[in-house]
């Protein structure tokens, strides 16, 4: 570049007639009108001024723009990705190429350009991500001083060579617009340009934002452009060159070159010119070929590389939707206080206020001449109309009440509600892979910054103890030169799982609570996070629950122990009293044993004495017997005649 000439002032020429062609395109397509209205849309902005006979008419807005918007939006971004690189070289340590990836997207902030792209995406129908090198932002050391930043670009700030082309890397060139302060521009432009042609100007912003009094911008082109396959950058003003075609690539004898010795206003918005200490890097292994910037579509439009968004089709019918509640409020404020037919003279000097519990005197002369008018009915029409309309809208942008999550029948089960929401999703799963798509693209221009730009840089990480559990920090060093010639496969993966098995996994948990194999905090610690919004409230509430059922389960075993041991008090005085028996129950035993031995001998004794009386009874009777026949003897010789 530096053998060739190089004429500022086409160069100047050149690019803003580059500018205005770009945006001339835009107004063709009608970009430049619809973006704009598109955002107001979404922020709530969906009424034109009032004019003279609509300046009563109430503005009610039922925004469902907004709402459709973030389901989808948050239906995109519901399983976090990561970006991963692989190949198929041996020796090379993939693993540290993926570790110092993650370190440095978590750096620029990768996650919430994603999620500003999205957003762009969603309203706008177009996401652009622009990669540049800071040389004044903090970062992890490297080959120079600076840190690589990202930015999203608005789709109206951006210009293509050829807008029909869809791959950003086979345009010739890539044209960026930006207001910056004049004081920055100054500090980054080269040696030999007159800074005096560096000077404030009118923003030329499709959105009709206006600037804050004072500031002092510019409009600066960045263009973007190939020679002999490697990118180069130029940049301009629309009075003056700032930078002459640099390399993307960095590159010592420019950077030196490009040294003016003042101090760096802080200008993060652009790229810089790269500076290191050390020999060239611009060899045939190390150049940049990549733009470095990477084209999103929310959805594609046909032969364009604009894409479309959601908000182009709801437009109309958020304006119909809006436009019919007006109506309803318009009715219900014209009715709502009434309207009196008065007879002359029938107030004299009185004044309705409609105020709650006024008293009006009828002066007319046959007491009749105040009246009110019967309102007519409110419709119920335009509200028939609103619903209709609403109901049509979320089918046909797939904004159902199922996709997005709000309460269905109390009677179905977990998976059944899975089921349903996995077949929501499905229009939505397109959009995701989109997204995923332009993630390998991403990946792609990033590893090349990695390679360029990073040499010695230490990093960190964790990972986890395999015999512990516990996330551990680990320090490293990336050397870009391990990975100059290594070509990289770039590949999207899903870092909270397939979504595929959510309904699969809901059955697995309601068969297993149902048997009761799990406690009610182990179902919901299990549920998977797609397909339950609030977790966080659900188990803050059950261990709630759970330390009160523990306090109450306490204080139970704390009454039972002491139950206990008023039981064993009064055990032990039973067992006291129980010896006692025990001891009255053998005395007994043994005085029974004495009388059973008492009573044998005396039942001897009674049988030898009953012995002994029978004995003597029979010696009496044979006595008897004797004496009375001894009587008897004696009575017969007393009668007979002595001598006979």
């Amino acid at each position: 570049m530096a053998n060739e000439r190089y004429d500022k002032e086409l160069s100047v020429t050149n690019l803003w007639k580059l500018f205005q062609n770009g945006r001339a395109y835009q107004s063709a397509k009608k970009l430049t009108t619809k973006l704009p209205m598109f955002v107001r849309f979404y922020e709530g902005d969906q009424w034109p001024a009032p004019t003279k006979n609509t300046r009563n008419l109430p503005r009610p807005v039922v925004n469902i723009t907004k709402m459709i918007c973030r389901s989808k939006k948050s239906a995109i971004l519901s399983t976090p990705v990561r970006i991963v690189y692989q190949s198929d070289s041996r020796g090379v340590a993939v693993e540290k190429f993926n570790r110092f990836s993650d370190y440095i997207q978590k750096e620029l902030g990768q996650g919430t350009l994603d999620k500003k792209g999205i957003d762009d995406g969603v309203k706008k129908g177009s996401y652009f991500y622009h990669y540049y090198w800071d040389s004044e932002a903090r970062g992890m050391h490297a080959r120079m001083g600076g840190a690589l930043r990202g930015e999203m670009i608005d789709p109206l700030d951006i210009f293509f060579e050829d807008p029909t082309e869809v791959d950003e890397q086979k345009q010739a060139w890539i044209l960026i617009a930006s207001r910056e302060t004049v004081e920055s521009v100054r500090a980054k432009c080269d040696a030999d340009v007159d800074k005096d042609l560096i000077r404030s100007d009118e923003a030329e912003n499709p959105y009709a934002q206006t600037e804050q009094e004072g500031s002092e911008l510019v409009t600066v082109l960045t263009r973007y452009f190939r020679r002999g396959g490697e990118v180069f950058i130029e940049k301009a003003t629309r009075s003056t060159v700032v930078n002459k075609p640099f390399p993307l690539t960095p590159d010592v004898h420019a950077a030196r070159a490009a040294l003016t010795g003042e101090e760096d206003a802080g200008n993060n918005a652009l790229p810089d010119r790269a500076e290191q200490s050390g020999d060239s890097l611009r060899s045939d292994e190390a150049r940049a070929y990549l733009y470095p910037i990477v084209v999103g579509n929310y959805e594609y439009r046909e032969k364009c590389i604009y894409g479309l968004g959601e908000i182009e089709g709801i437009v109309p019918n958020q304006r119909a939707i809006n436009f019919n509640v007006a109506m309803m409020l318009l009715s219900a404020q014209e009715n709502g206080l009434g309207k009196y037919v008065v007879d002359k003279d029938a107030l004299r000097g009185q004044v309705i206020t409609n105020e709650p519990g006024q008293v009006l005197t009828d002066y007319s002369k046959g007491g009749n001449g105040i009246r009110r008018l019967q309102e007519p009915a409110m419709p119920s029409g335009p509200m028939q109309i609103v619903d209709t309309l609403t109901q049509l809208t979320r089918v046909v942008t797939g904004a159902s009440e199922v996709m997005t999550g709000e309460t269905l029948g109390a009677s179905m089960s977990g998976a059944a509600i899975a089921q349903l929401q996995s077949q929501a999703l499905q229009p939505v799963e397109e959009l995701k892979n989109t997204f995923w798509s332009v993630k390998e693209k991403q990946g792609r221009v990033l590893a090349q910054f990695y390679k360029l730009y990073y040499l010695g840089a230490e990093f960190s990480y964790t990972e986890k103890n395999e015999v512990t559990g516990d996330e551990e920090l680990h320090h490293d060093t990336f050397d870009s030169s391990e990975f100059a010639s290594v070509d990289f496969d770039v590949v999207v993966e899903a870092v909270g799982g397939t979504h595929a098995s959510v309904a699969g996994d809901i059955n697995a948990l309601d068969v297993a609570l149902g048997n009761q194999a799990i406690s009610l905090k182990t179902y919901f610690e299990l549920y998977p996070e797609s397909a339950l919004s609030n977790r966080s409230q659900i188990m803050e509430v059950l261990g709630r629950e759970e330390a009160n059922v523990a306090a109450t389960m306490q204080s139970r075993i704390d009454a039972l122990t002491q139950q206990l041991a008023e039981s064993e008090a009064r055990v032990r005085a039973q067992e006291k009293t129980v010896e006692q028996v025990t001891s009255v129950i053998q005395e007994n035993q043994r005085l029974r044993s004495i009388m059973a031995t008492l009573y044998s001998e005396a039942a001897q004794k009674i049988k030898l004495a009953n012995e002994q009386l029978s004995a003597a009874g029979s010696q009496i009777q044979e006595t008897t017997s004797d004496a009375r026949a001894m009587a008897q003897f004696i009575a017969g010789a007393n009668e007979k005649p002595l001598g006979v």
